[in-house]
Order: C-alpha cells, then sequence, then structure tokens
C-alpha cells in the first residue's frame, strides 16, 4: 500500500497551490484495491502525467513600464508593492520607474522601495521642471529614517542629481523592448508620457517617440478621471487637473491601434485597504517603507483608497474577472480640461467597472499582494 500513499501525496502537493480546479479521472475501486505495486507506480505516474497535460502553458512575465507621482498620496506605495510582489510571483516585469512629481525624494522613495524588495538595479528616471514639487508627508521621511546614525534603508542612488531624465529612461527602455510588448502603467500625472509622445529621434534611437510607443506597447492602463453616474458636475480628477495639457497630448497623439483602460477615481474609491492590513500584515521587518509611509502620510488608524493598485492589478492580470469593462470607445480631454469618454463600437479605449461581489474580492487581493514579504 506505500505505492497507493505515494500517489496520493504527489497529487496534493501538484494540485493544493494552484487556484484553478483540474479534472480528475474516476478510478475504478477495483484499482486501489491491486496488489501489484508496479501497476500502482504507474498508475501514480499516468494520473499525474494527465494533470500536468491540462495546464495551460504559462504566461509570460507582462513587461510594464511604472510612471508614478509617488508622493502626492500613498496609494502609489501600495501599488509599487503590488508590482514587486507579483513579478517574485513571475507575473510580471517591472523593467523601469519613472516619477512625473518634481522633488527628489518621489524618485528616491523609489528607489528604496525597489531595493527593499530585492531589486536596486531597476531603472529610475525623474521629470525636470514638472507641475508640482510639493515633498509630500512621506518620502523624505522615510528614506532619511536611520538608526544608531546609520540609514536603515539601503537604496542605488544617494541623490536625485544621479537619476537621469524620465523621458530618456522611458525611450531606452522601451528601445530595447521586443515589438508590441510593454504594457504602460501610468498612475500619475499626463507629464512624462506627453514628453516621450513627443520627443524626437536621437543616440537612444532614431525613431521618435510616437514611434517606439506604436512599436512597442501592447496597452496603457492609466489611473486617471471619473465616469461613474454620480460625478458632480464640478469634480475635476487630480491626475487630470494637475497637467491638463499633458493629459490632452497623450489622448490626442496616442497611436489608435494600441488599447487604453482606465481605472477611474471610483474604482479605487470603492475599494478600500483597511487600516487592519497595515497595522497586521507588515510586521515581518522592523522597517518596512510602505508601511512606514503609509503611517506618515496621515495620521493612523485610517482606510484608503487603492487607486493606483488597480490600474497595476488590471495591466497584469486582465483576465482573472477582478474587473468589467465599459463599452469601447475613446477618450478625450474636453472644453473644460476634464476627460471624458465617448462610445464607439470600433474603439479599444474602455475604463473598469466594478460589481459588489468584485470589491469584496479585490479588497483581499490587493491587500494580500501589497503586504507579500520580499523573495528570498
Amino acid at each position: 500500500m506505500d505505492s497507493y500513499y505515494e500517489m496520493i501525496v504527489v497529487l496534493e502537493i501538484r494540485l493544493y497551490p494552484e487556484e484553478k480546479p483540474y479534472h480528475l479521472f474516476h478510478l475504478n475501486r477495483q484499482l486501489f484495491e491491486m496488489k501489484d505495486a508496479m501497476k500502482l507506480k504507474l498508475l501514480a505516474v499516468f494520473l499525474c502525467f494527465s494533470i500536468f497535460q491540462s495546464e495551460s502553458p504559462a504566461a509570460p512575465p507582462v513587461k510594464l513600464i511604472f510612471d508614478t507621482d509617488m508622493g502626492n498620496d500613498i496609494d502609489d506605495a501600495l501599488a509599487l508593492a503590488v508590482i514587486h510582489a507579483l513579478q517574485s510571483r513571475g507575473e510580471c516585469e517591472l523593467l523601469a520607474v519613472t516619477s512625473s512629481k518634481d522633488n527628489p525624494w518621489s524618485i528616491m522613495y523609489c528607489d528604496v522601495v525597489n531595493s527593499f524588495y530585492g531589486r536596486p538595479g531597476i531603472p529610475l528616471g525623474t521629470v525636470s521642471k514638472g507641475v508640482t514639487n510639493l515633498e509630500g508627508s512621506y518620502t523624505r521621511k522615510v528614506v532619511e529614517t536611520s538608526e544608531k546614525g546609520q540609514p536603515v534603508f539601503a537604496r542605488r542612488f544617494q541623490n536625485a542629481e544621479q537619476i537621469p531624465d524620465a523621458v530618456s529612461v522611458l525611450r531606452s527602455t522601451l528601445a530595447a523592448q521586443p515589438d508590441h510588448s510593454v504594457v504602460l502603467v501610468v498612475v500619475g500625472f499626463s507629464t512624462n508620457i506627453a514628453r516621450l509622445l513627443q520627443s524626437p529621434g536621437d543616440q537612444i534611437s532614431p525613431l521618435t517617440g510616437l514611434e517606439l510607443v506604436s512599436r512597442k506597447v501592447k496597452l496603457l492602463s492609466q489611473m486617471i478621471g471619473r465616469f461613474d453616474r454620480d460625478k458632480p458636475a464640478d469634480f475635476h480628477e487630480y491626475n487630470v487637473k494637475l497637467d491638463v495639457p499633458a493629459a490632452k497630448t497623450v489622448y490626442k497623439l496616442w497611436p489608435a491601434e494600441i488599447p487604453i483602460v482606465v481605472s477611474g477615481w471610483e474604482v479605487g474609491r470603492a475599494i478600500q485597504n483597511r487600516a487592519s492590513s497595515i497595522q497586521n500584515d507588515y510586521d515581518y521587518v522592523k522597517y518596512h517603507p510602505v508601511k512606514m509611509g503609509y503611517e506618515y502620510w496621515h495620521e493612523m488608524p485610517y482606510d484608503r483608497p487603492t487607486y493606483d493598485l488597480t490600474s497595476v492589478l488590471y495591466a497584469i492580470r486582465p483576465g482573472r474577472g477582478y474587473f468589467g469593462l465599459s463599452k469601447p470607445g475613446q477618450f478625450k480631454i474636453n472644453k473644460l480640461g476634464k476627460l471624458e469618454h465617448t462610445v464607439k463600437p470600433d474603439g479599444n479605449q474602455q475604463y473598469l467597472t466594478l460589481t459588489p461581489d468584485q470589491i469584496i474580492r479585490v479588497q483581499e487581493v490587493l491587500e494580500n499582494l501589497s503586504s507579500q514579504p520580499p523573495a528570498k
């Protein structure tokens, strides 16, 4: 009977970590009563082979660039943590992080987070002459945290002056990737992306920025705008409002063949990152840059919308049923400087929608991912 138990153990180990169900064969009871150990071993091999064959091939990691206004809100930090968690699971590859916030501590905090998760070599880029240079309440405090006169967080760069311009990083990153392979995740102002689209050919690539995007990008996943029916007439979403000209440029120049999926204000607002997660799920280390940032951003305890996290989650797991999608159409910035969506049957630009069940599910998924420890 040792062979029988061996077969069961093999099957349980193989199946337990998977989310998707497998169809197991109905085994005739007489098979389990056979005394021939060799036949049972062969049966175990056959079953395992059948299960392995039933799996879909693993999807290649999603190549993504994360463009953020880190420091204006704490959801950017949580979103970057989600990316690192999914990279540790083999689901994505973070190619570069660029900041659209014109404050040195914004990109320095990104450096700290990348280093904390064991990936200090990820290219960084920062905006110059951006629309806001406000420091915010957490980025500098976290970067400068020290114990006994020594910084508690490792980082690659000593100051932001060592970090190149965001557009050059975006151009070089795209130029190095296969065609139609990159997902661009934009969760702040459109400043860097507008400048990328308007950039000429240079020593990095003879292609213009528009040509690079057309050739290399396969999706723009962006947190911007608001699309619910309860939206007040005077509401002006922050990521649009702070740089209307840049947003207008992006939606005017964006290549028609590349899809855009937007997560509006109402989506992140409906899915809260709970204070209980911050208080209980990050204590595997004494100093955690995301937890500390959350605690510095506002007085604890407080729940916070998952605005930017939703764009990240959709970008990496678009087919998991976490969100619905609006009818296809086209985005544009209207005369009031606000983002609007017009339904067009042949369009490929959509925004995320949510059901009550999806809200519960996504909240749990995002809290688990954002608090996942670094890979060892």
